[in-house]
């Protein structure tokens, strides 16, 4: 990191902006939501500069984003996020999807000052080949979680950053398929073309003939003995969605422990993450007592599990939302089939929430470098 502090590289920004003519100050003490104010004729820049270790992801961007939309920033006709270690590829699909009006980004890598604006078509090129699938399983030995909804929604957020996917069906109740039918296609954009989501049932899926797509994202049926065992061997992941409330340990507590068993029975090797789903989020101290309580929890696990995780909401959760719970609704209006979050443009808690998970996988596990090989 070419920058000691983040002081050091506010103050590289602050030189750079007044270089080329800009008249800069800073905000007053313990302002949110921007670093710098930068103005120059008739605009008014609101700057946020972040000098992290890893890059930007999606919550830091999101947030500001956010900063944006509310009436203390109506002022502010640009923002501007500039960071010394780059945007993780999720952030910049988030971004390229948002279409922001006043947002841009950039990076400055060294102490020279050389600024690389990101173009918004730069979010999502085109995925590199690679010759193995990746498969990533959502399961949990119960039903009602949201297995369904984050299978679905976890695949859009990888055809949103540019991949063709294949969505396996495997749950008797074939909710996936009542909902996406075949499957769905995202547009692209003019830097690229559009991605796919197949729909395939489980007698369609044959180990010695694998799919075109290269991302496999299997709805699993909570019976475990009805997911095919080869299948279950290919998992470099599963997700184990569960909620978040007083009686959530209690319901659910010992369904994950055996889900984890379960699992462990044919793959030692997977990434376990336990995902809440539907979280509502509290401003008084009860969510946070029941957070500390699933930490507890979990811990033991942990501990005699080196790939068993449970990501804390206040990291990445599937927030309660209007379009997640009116999600389906499209098979009785008539509607072409469709997730619950727009391909381009439009902000939404899904589609935010989505990205943020696949942020997360990619941080916390070998999953970036699986979809480079």
């Amino acid at each position: 990191m070419p920058f000691e502090n983040s002081k050091d590289f506010e103050k590289v920004v602050a030189l750079l902006l007044t270089k080329a003519g800009w008249t800069v100050k800073l905000p007053p003490a313990n302002t949110k939501g921007y670093d710098i104010e930068a103005s120059k004729g008739g605009e008014v820049v609101a700057i946020q500069v972040k000098n992290y270790k890893a890059p930007v992801r999606v919550p830091q961007l999101a947030q500001f984003l956010e900063f944006l939309d509310l009436p203390i920033a109506a002022r502010f006709t640009r923002g501007f996020f500039i960071t010394s270690s780059g945007f993780s590829q999720p952030a910049l699909t988030y971004f390229a999807q948002e279409q922001h009006p006043k947002a841009r980004l950039a990076v400055i890598k060294d102490k020279e000052g050389k600024v690389e604006w990101i173009s918004r078509g730069h979010g999502t090129p085109p995925p590199p080949p690679r010759r193995e699938p990746l498969y990533l399983g959502v399961f949990t030995s119960k039903g009602g979680v949201g297995k369904t909804t984050v299978s679905a929604h976890l695949a859009g957020a990888f055809a949103l950053s540019g991949y063709d996917v294949a969505l396996i069906d495997l749950d008797p109740q074939k909710n996936l398929t009542t909902l996406l039918g075949e499957g769905i296609k995202l547009p692209g954009s003019k830097t690229r073309p559009g991605s796919t989501v197949t729909i395939y049932n489980a007698n369609e899926w044959e180990p010695d003939n694998p799919f075109d797509e290269k991302i496999i994202v299997c709805d699993c049926s909570p019976v475990f003995e009805k997911n095919p065992r080869e299948l279950v061997e290919r998992f470099s992941y599963c997700l184990i969605p569960t909620t978040l409330n007083p009686l959530g340990l209690n319901k659910n507590g010992y369904v994950i422990r055996q889900t984890l068993e379960l699992i462990r029975r044919f793959n030692k090797t997977a990434y376990l993450f336990v995902l809440i789903n539907n979280y509502f989020e509290d401003e008084t101290r009860r969510s946070d007592v029941l957070k500390e309580q699933y930490h507890r929890y979990f811990a033991e696990l942990s501990q005699h599990d080196s790939r068993f995780k449970f990501i804390d909401p206040d990291e990445v959760a599937i927030r309660n939302s209007r379009q997640l719970f009116y999600w389906g609704y499209h098979i009785y209006n008539g509607e072409a089939n469709q997730l619950a979050f727009n391909s381009i443009g439009g902000r939404c808690l899904p589609k935010t929430d989505f990205l943020n998970l696949l942020d997360y996988l990619e941080a916390h596990s070998t999953i970036a470098d699986l979809k480079q090989s």
